[in-house]
């Protein structure tokens, strides 16, 4: 027998010296140290949406609770698992979440569910997408940060594009 689940999640970012840059967290779920890096997710509770989900899941996760949703964005992946001898197929939703103040992660993870790589000594890392493309494992998820990555740059462009219109619009108006 098949269980079926449903998680929702975050992939964060930040905008720092010109440059994006993405979050992972180190799982201590997973038995290869080297496969643990993911982006914050969680289950959904009785009475959540989805989006709602995915954002307790990043407070929980990283105490970060000034996170910006970028409109537009679902996403997901499906993956196969085993779990005490139970087959589980899992489907994540995921949305793109920028982070407008990160002081809050702490030095130590604020969970049981995630622990410091046991070589880079860091339970959670912010790297531009090529880095972080690297550090997972699975290639959907790598398909996954491509796909929002792109988003986000044509999302840029985008309101690059609008907002000289919109100032010019503005001063007229005046």
């Amino acid at each position: 027998m098949t269980i079926f689940e449903q998680s929702a999640g975050i992939i964060p970012f930040r905008r720092r010296e010109g440059q994006i840059e993405f979050l992972l967290l180190h799982s201590q779920m997973v038995r290869n140290p080297d496969a643990a890096w993911e982006f914050p997710k969680g289950g959904i509770e009785e009475g959540e949406n989805e989006q709602e989900a995915a954002l307790r899941e990043i407070r929980e996760e990283t105490c970060m609770a000034d996170i910006a949703l970028l409109p537009d964005f679902r996403d997901q992946v499906e993956y196969r698992y085993r779990r005490n001898g139970q087959s589980i197929e899992k489907t994540v939703v995921f949305f793109l979440g920028e982070a407008k103040d990160w002081s809050a992660i702490p030095e130590n993870a604020p969970s049981r569910e995630h622990n410091h790589h046991p070589k880079d000594g860091v339970w959670f890392c912010w790297n531009r997408e090529r880095i972080t493309s690297s550090k997972l494992f699975h290639p959907g998820m790598r398909s996954l940060l491509g796909r929002a990555s792109f988003f986000l740059h044509e999302f840029d462009r985008i309101n690059r594009l609008r907002a000289p219109h919109e100032e010019t619009q503005a001063a007229e108006e005046r």
